[in-house]
């Protein structure tokens, strides 16, 4: 098969892109919801909302991760023409979106308990001035937000696993379409349960639980309404049983990586919560805004695993490369143009989310380092969608681990909360953290990247 021009492979991947990437800006929208609306309530709201996801965020991307091991298996499957492999890759991920549903939910009623555990901690090692700024009330809130977050994460990981069977098999607009959806549905009923009704940060808990509830079903009548199975399906079997361990295999990397990055920085908005209230709510802020311009390169990802796999697939291993490179290009070229606008309208996009001047001020100066590490973040999140396509899911997980936890975290802790440079000290710890990762993974994919997979198909035939 000949291989597309550079202008025709550009297409191919912007056409699988930008359906992931707007579905993917619905989803974080969701949170947003939450973020925004809890900022009008009050700053302890919003504060208490971004506490309680640190544990719950944590959480729900290690299982999601978990549940994106499927992405090789659909992908290559796809490529492949192997129906029947595709078909049961989606049955093992609704079996293991099942059985990781109960130890997540019942995760959320000890949310309490683990920013307390984080509070001794911030005494044992900080000092009781450390501490000083965790109020209790907010602890106390982040509980009962994340209780009424519980009801919906097994439909959030029966969307996920179907989301990635329709994206591994290059499908990607009902995802979009349910996700806009969802986006109104989500807003009107933030709306109704925190002002009308009044039931405050609970109420933004249950309108996301009642949403994502939403999603899974929604996108589940899809597939069955249009007949997106066609092709890739086989009648439910124990074969759904028998296949687990290959789909944990390289989902469990995926987890511990998605857990590593995140948990990375959900710390830091434990450590801004030793700043203050002000400095917990303005982290928040800038890390929400960060994340929205995340969504591009993370679609990016998306699509460069899909298309990665299928070329893998397809043993079309040189073309494999030449995407890998130029969808890391892509998602550099989406992030410069994020910087740039975070720089310019720093101010402007804080005010979405809150008034008060203290946490506007201090959100709007930590913008420009969120600006100045946008490169990276989308060179290496646009890296690690290429190892998956390949199969290769371990080395981000490791990379991830070495550059947070041995660099980025220790740091952030020296600048931000042992010396004297606050909240701007965290932030660029966090951007000297996503260099290192960016650089691991340039390395990587120039040494071992799917054009390295010639070598092992030629000696395994």
């Amino acid at each position: 098969m000949t291989d597309l021009s550079l202008r025709d492979e550009t297409r191919v991947l912007a056409r699988l892109a930008w359906p992931i990437v707007v579905t993917n800006l619905g989803w974080m929208l969701l949170g947003t919801i939450d973020t925004v609306m809890l900022g009008w309530l009050s700053k302890e709201a919003l504060a208490a909302s971004l506490q309680g996801n640190v544990w719950v965020s944590l959480t729900q991307v290690a299982a999601m991760g978990v549940l994106m091991g499927m992405d090789p298996l659909l992908t290559q499957g796809h490529g492949a023409g192997d129906g029947r492999r595709v078909g049961l890759t989606l049955q093992r991920g609704l079996v293991l979106a099942f059985l990781l549903a109960l130890p997540l939910t019942l995760s959320r009623f000890v949310t309490g308990d683990v920013l307390e555990a984080f509070r001794v901690l911030a005494v044992r090692f900080g000092g009781p001035d450390a501490a000083a700024s965790f109020d209790p009330r907010i602890a106390v809130d982040a509980q009962r937000y994340a209780i009424a977050l519980a009801p919906g994460e097994l439909f959030f990981l029966v969307y996920i696993a179907q989301r990635q069977y329709l994206q591994g098999r290059g499908i990607v607009k009902p995802a979009l379409i349910v996700t806009v959806l969802a986006v109104i549905l989500n807003a009107g009923l933030n709306y109704l349960l925190i002002f009308t009704l009044g039931y405050g940060i609970v109420g933004a808990g249950v309108a996301t639980a009642i949403t994502r509830a939403a999603l899974a079903v929604g996108l589940g009548v899809a597939i069955l309404r249009f007949g997106l199975h066609a092709g890739a399906w086989v009648p439910w079997s124990r074969a759904a049983l028998r296949g687990l361990g290959e789909l944990l295999r390289y989902g469990l990397p995926v987890g511990a990586h998605f857990a590593l990055e995140v948990g990375a920085f959900q710390f830091t908005v434990l450590l801004a919560g030793l700043l203050g209230v002000v400095a917990t709510a303005a982290h928040g802020i800038a890390i929400n805004i960060a994340s929205l311009t995340f969504m591009v390169p993370l679609g990016v990802s998306l699509a460069a695993a899909t298309r990665v796999g299928h070329l893998v697939g397809e043993r079309r291993y040189e073309a494999a490369q030449r995407s890998a490179w130029l969808s890391l290009a892509m998602g550099v070229g989406a992030m410069a143009i994020a910087a740039a606008l975070l720089l310019v309208l720093r101010e402007p996009i804080t005010l979405l989310y809150i008034r008060d001047p203290a946490v506007v001020t201090l959100a709007a100066s930590v913008l420009p380092i969120a600006a100045a590490f946008q490169v990276v973040d989308g060179f290496q999140v646009v890296g690690g969608g290429v190892l998956r396509g390949m199969g290769r899911t371990l080395p981000p997980a490791v990379f991830n681990f070495v550059a947070w936890y041995l660099l980025a975290l220790p740091l952030a802790w020296h600048w931000g909360v042992r010396g004297t440079h606050g909240l701007h000290g965290v932030w660029w710890a966090l951007a000297i953290g996503l260099a290192a990762i960016a650089a691991l993974l340039a390395l990587w994919i120039q040494r071992f990247g799917p054009r390295s997979l010639a070598n092992a198909d030629s000696e395994s035939g």
